[in-house]
């Protein structure tokens, strides 16, 4: 992705996820979008949503990004 953003599959609790890597700068504006973050050992990461809605969000990240 633009600026250095890598989009990767992640699994946290057993359960599949979409990580933004390297977006921590940006982490307002993606939440504002519908982007989630969580500290996981004591670091801020940040998650777009799978489901519905998934393909709609990422349209605005790549909006953001690029």
């Amino acid at each position: 992705m633009p600026g250095g953003i890598t989009l990767r599959r992640s699994s946290i609790a057993l359960e599949p996820r979409l990580e933004l890597v390297d977006a921590i700068s940006l982490a307002d504006r993606l939440v504002a979008v519908g982007c989630f973050t969580e500290i996981i050992q004591w670091r801020k990461r940040i998650f777009v949503p799978t489901g519905d809605k998934a393909a709609a969000i990422l349209a605005d990240v790549m909006r953001i990004v690029g």
